[in-house]
């Protein structure tokens, strides 16, 4: 699981329910980061939902393979079918897909800022592709940051999300930590 301040994850917690805490603020857009690599036939899945406005976080011109496995922005609707496969089913069939990231930005700048979080530069000087948006990433780089850093990588983000099979996680600064919040989330609504 993602490194966290100790919370319990005592909440239940149902699909409705999470998607209403997800638009509870209607400020907020709520954006998918969805990785081609881990969702097979992601673009076949979203032009099949009508989903027209994804956009790649990996910029320039890229080869098939390159598109098929790169990270997608992906414009959530509440109610939209590609929602809840993805906050529900794809989370519990698939695992670790990606995230989803709440935000009050402009999209083109959401999306400038998830790309700018996509290359990393390692104390040798190298530049590396950097897949964020993979929770076990997540998990692993989060914890060393420091306050400005988190801040940093942040950005115009209010709110990440994780879906997982059986719960949510979700991380939000707070006076210079990133917190974690963690719930179970139920199978149905009923």
């Amino acid at each position: 699981m993602i490194a966290s301040t100790p919370a319990a994850a005592d909440t239940l917690l149902a699909p409705a329910q999470f998607k209403a805490a997800l638009w509870a603020d209607p400020r907020r857009a709520v954006h998918a980061v969805a990785m081609g690599a881990r969702i097979p036939d992601l673009a076949a899945r979203l032009a099949a939902a009508n989903v027209v406005d994804h956009e790649c976080l990996r910029p320039g011109a890229l080869t098939p393979e390159q598109q098929r496995v790169a990270a997608y922005m992906v414009p959530l609707e509440r109610d939209a079918a590609i929602t809840h496969w993805l906050l529900c089913e794809a989370a519990a069939g698939l695992g670790d897909w990606g995230v989803v990231v709440l935000s009050t930005a402009p999209r083109l700048a959401l999306r400038s800022h998830l790309r700018s979080l996509t290359r990393a530069r390692l104390p040798d000087g190298r530049q590396i592709d950097f897949d964020w948006m993979d929770p076990a990433v997540l998990e692993a780089v989060l914890p060393l940051c420091e306050a400005a850093a988190l801040e940093a990588f942040m950005g115009p983000m209010q709110s990440i999300v994780v879906p997982r099979a059986g719960g949510i996680a979700t991380a939000e600064l707070e006076l210079g930590r990133l917190q974690w919040r963690r719930a179970r989330l139920a199978a149905t609504d009923g």
